[in-house]
């Protein structure tokens, strides 16, 4: 098998930072807005503006476009009310954090009915700001994804993530088992691998494990497979990832019809919170029942011509299968690597965004072949780090480096997407280099 680059990193080893974020200032009383610059600065903030209240505030913020914005409220507390009402409405994504000197029950409530995200009490402290603005950051990011589609419903069904790719030799294997490690590490939260593969899968030979059940297996027992026995078939790893290895057979797959490929993968995502669905390199009806069981489906292109061309094939018979465009990402895997093209020509191949890059790291050519994952051979490579941050973007966590060139809201530099940059780090994955064609 061919990859160029994948990555992942141990729980806990790289927590978000905010240290690029902008926040706009909006308090009338001048002493005031000095001591929150001063928090903002000491919580490694960047302060995109400040204004009073009213129209100025509005105007500034609309022209601005801050990741958040800090509203004072004082007795009488109307027209600040007012003035975080109408950000509100003229940013209605960008979350609103308010900070006053009362403390009181009935103040805070007050503020939280007109949508705030937080109330901070003064004196604000760097840390606790820090923190506020992480999880208001976080929570919508959650509920843009969430609204996109790309989260678990509230049926109790868990995310299921297709990765899959045009052609053989993309790394879409690699992708896959490293995220699902990534994931496991970031969330915490239970993750299988299932090896849908038709003809040669490689999810044991990446986790260097010896399976006693196969997908054949799943397969035989599909009639009675349910919440209460989906275990029975998997084969634990160390980092706690499960695997629904492929068989040997040439035919493990061949009695399924879509609809019971369909409730194999529900049947795993009624008990875990992460499916990743490994699929072969072909977009046939097996792969395409996969892809309409997926809350996500990750298209790996290579930046070899031929791949590239067979992705934007791929794209087009997505689209006539009627697979929504806000379920699809693509993503650049070994980006850098010689005889490779970067994300904006792939972008403009395929005449849709790219979603991510992974970069070319030859730290991944010794993780295949000695089957550990990158988050146990070498978590600090640069295709380690750059799958783990996808990760966190999957899980919907805050990511820890935006772009510096995007003055947009948070949650915009991930939906509506408009990109990828081409760079050597894969930590900007959102740019928009659309817009320079």
């Amino acid at each position: 098998m061919s990859i160029e680059a994948t990555g992942s990193i141990p729980q806990g080893a790289m927590k978000p930072s905010l240290s690029r974020l902008r926040v706009l200032i909006v308090d009338e009383d001048l002493d005031s807005r000095v001591s929150m610059r001063r928090a903002a600065q000491r919580a490694e903030l960047d302060v995109a503006g400040e204004a009073g209240y009213g129209t100025e505030a509005v105007s500034l913020a609309v022209e601005a476009l801050p990741d958040a914005i800090l509203v004072a409220v004082e007795e009488p507390a109307a027209r600040a009310l007012d003035t975080a009402d109408g950000l509100a409405n003229a940013l209605p994504e960008t979350p609103i954090l308010l900070f006053s000197g009362a403390g009181d029950p009935e103040s805070i409530r007050r503020g939280m009915v007109f949508g705030a995200r937080d109330y901070l009490v003064k004196p604000i402290d760097a840390a606790r700001l820090r923190e506020a603005l992480r999880v208001a950051l976080s929570q919508e990011e959650r509920r843009q994804m969430r609204r996109a589609g790309q989260l678990s419903s509230v049926h109790g069904r868990g995310t299921v993530i297709a990765v899959t790719g045009a052609k053989g030799g993309v790394g879409k294997s690699v992708v896959s088992a490293n995220l699902a490690v990534a994931l496991r590490q970031e969330t915490g939260r239970s993750v299988v691998v299932i090896d849908a593969d038709t003809q040669f899968g490689d999810a044991a030979t990446l986790f260097d494990v010896l399976p006693e059940r196969s997908v054949r297996d799943v397969v035989q027992r599909r009639a009675e497979l349910d919440r209460t026995n989906v275990h029975e078939f998997v084969t634990p790893h160390v980092t706690g990832v499960d695997i629904v290895a492929a068989s040997d057979a040439e035919d493990a797959w061949y009695y399924c019809s879509s609809d019971e490929v369909k409730r194999i993968i529900d049947a795993y995502a009624s008990v875990y919170d992460y499916v990743v669905v490994d699929t072969s390199g072909s977009f046939d009806p097996f792969v395409r029942a996969c892809i309409e069981a997926a809350t996500l489906t990750l298209v790996v292109s290579s930046g070899d011509v031929s791949s590239v061309r067979d992705t934007a094939s791929a794209s087009r018979r997505l689209e006539q299968w009627g697979v929504p465009s806000e379920r699809v990402r693509y993503v650049l895997n070994g980006a850098g690597a010689e005889q490779s093209i970067g994300a904006d020509r792939l972008a403009e191949a395929l005449g849709r965004e790219v979603f991510w890059v992974v970069p070319y790291d030859r730290a991944v050519i010794e993780s295949v072949q000695i089957g550990q994952p990158l988050a146990l051979r070498n978590a600090g490579s640069k295709a380690s780090v750059s799958l783990t941050r996808l990760a966190r973007r999957v899980a919907g966590l805050s990511s820890e480096a935006e772009s510096t060139q995007s003055r947009e809201p948070l949650w915009r530099r991930v939906l509506p997407l408009k990109g990828a940059s081409d760079n050597d780090t894969g930590l900007e994955p959102v740019a928009a280099v659309l817009d320079r064609r």
